[in-house]
């Protein structure tokens, strides 16, 4: 991809700089050779970076980190034993789940399907599909985030959060238990039981119930977790209860809500996921109906799909060691072609985008991976490239809206750009826009669903578009919009079958 001479010179010269670096203190990047060599870089400051919307977002809080140890991208097939970090296996009689795992992956694993069912159900409401697509079980968990709704989710559900020490050795912990300064290898989750999850509330609260524990989150500064009896009927002991809710004190009182009212939405909670528990109930907001058995699990329609961003590409060759926080230079295959460019550490995905290839149909909203528009998709998969660090796509194939205008002869008809032909071709013809910031997201976000899944349903669509937030068309037709995609789509492939292998 070439990019206009005065422009690689001058980016500011394009008009298309967004703010997403700004306010961010340089940082190194570490590549640590063993998870001891990881866990000694956390101990003396590093911070552990995971899926990293919630380190993208501290640091433009003010947080200060001397350098980020990028788990998911530390093994990646190596060998070493950094491995672990993006392993589910069963171990000890437990299912274990690395920390630098996603929540799509989760969210649509077979092993966690067969064994524990309710947490893939539950892993579903987690964030919004870009969230779920690049968060991971433990970046939050090590950032001590009391909003991170997997806190609640495996407290409930009594799993044990194993950290690796820079000698070595391992410590084990509850979630309640954890503390921040440690690197967490993963979660070891017994196989018995079932946790029901809702977070409809959120965030004044969220509240997650097990076999015997409910655990809160949103409420307090951390997860708290109180031991529960739920009756055969799933009726709860109102007066047991709030003697267990007592010795956590009083909930956070702020603009989310009051001290008082948090208390009886804790209660309330509390009661409907029992209720769902002792009925055999789904994850989120209890609304009933027995979860599959292990032998009766078919793939959950509108689960997101892992995609190959598990086994992300290595950082860049000259990537730095912690205390040296020079430039990276990047290697991106963005639109088919590739792109190279040096940039600080620091630098986002949008801002490579926009100021650096010139691509202005990626936008900048809310800077914090909530409202859509700077959507791209990442080997995809829909990614929030506001809270996206450059380096974290080095490898990867990059799609952004102006793949759309690719000529139909350069890419096969089952291409992603050709996915997202379509796609812009029944928004127009729907009329599904009107100012047009936030249509780039939607379109590609409406893209990566059909992509692989031609035929959704309309809450499958609603659910993966839900977080891209239009304030002046309204969805019914973009979900309109969508749904005649999708009947094209299909119109072509009937029309033109796969060749037989």
């Amino acid at each position: 991809m070439t990019v206009e001479p005065e422009l690689a010179a001058d980016p500011s010269r394009s008009g298309l700089i967004s703010r997403s670096h700004l306010g961010i203190e340089p940082f190194a990047l570490a590549r640590p050779a063993s998870l001891a060599e990881a866990a000694a870089n956390v101990v003396n400051g590093a911070w552990a970076h995971a899926g990293g919307i919630d380190v993208a977002q501290r640091l433009r809080d003010g947080g200060q980190a001397p350098a980020l140890v990028p788990l998911r991208q530390a093994g990646r097939g190596s060998g070493s034993d950094l491995d672990v970090l993006t392993d589910i296996s069963l171990r000890d009689g437990a299912l274990f789940i690395g920390a630098a795992v996603t929540h799509a992956r989760i969210e649509s694993d077979a092993l966690v399907r067969a064994h524990r069912p309710d947490l893939a159900a539950a892993w579903r409401t987690i964030g919004n599909v870009r969230i779920r697509t690049a968060g991971t079980v433990g970046g939050n968990l090590m950032s001590l985030n009391p909003g991170y709704d997997a806190a609640p989710i495996l407290a409930a559900a009594g799993a044990e959060l194993v950290f690796v020490d820079p000698d070595g050795g391992e410590q084990r912990c509850s979630v309640a238990d954890r503390v921040a300064g440690r690197l967490l290898v993963g979660c070891q989750v017994p196989l018995e039981g079932r946790v029901v999850f809702d977070r409809s509330l959120k965030p004044v609260a969220s509240v997650a119930v097990g076999n015997r524990h409910a655990a809160i989150g949103c409420a307090y500064r951390d997860v708290e977790v109180i031991e529960l009896d739920i009756g055969a009927d799933g009726t709860v002991d109102l007066d047991a209860l709030r003697a267990g809710l007592d010795p956590l004190g009083e909930p956070l009182d702020n603009a989310d809500a009051s001290s008082g009212y948090r208390r009886r939405v804790i209660e309330v909670l509390i009661e409907r996921c029992a209720q769902a528990h002792a009925r055999g109930g789904s994850a989120s907001a209890g609304s009933g109906g027995g979860e599959p058995s292990a032998t009766d699990l078919p793939r959950r329609p509108n689960a997101v799909p892992a995609g190959p961003r598990d086994q992300a590409a290595a950082l860049p060759d000259d990537s730095h060691a912690a205390g040296d926080a020079g430039s990276v230079e990047l290697q991106l295959h963005l639109n088919g072609e590739p792109f190279e460019a040096a940039a600080p550490a620091s630098e986002m995905l949008v801002e490579t985008i926009r100021s650096r290839a010139g691509l202005g149909g990626t936008r900048v909203g809310c800077d914090q991976a909530v409202c859509g528009a700077c959507t791209v998709l990442v080997d995809g998969l829909p990614t929030a490239s506001c809270s996206t660090f450059a380096w974290q796509a080095a490898g990867c194939d990059i799609h952004t809206i102006e793949a759309a205008n690719e000529s139909p002869s350069v890419e096969p008809a089952g291409s992603l750009p050709a996915v997202m032909r379509a796609v812009q071709q029944t928004f127009a013809t729907a009329s599904a826009f009107q100012c047009g910031y936030c249509t780039p997201g939607l379109i590609l976000t409406a893209s990566s669903l059909l992509a692989h899944d031609q035929e959704p349903d309309r809450s499958t669509i609603v659910d993966w578009l839900d977080s891209n937030i239009c304030r002046c068309t309204g969805y019914l037709m973009v979900i309109e919009a969508v749904e005649a995609a999708g009947a094209a789509l299909r119109s072509r492939s009937d029309a033109h079958p796969e060749p037989a292998p």
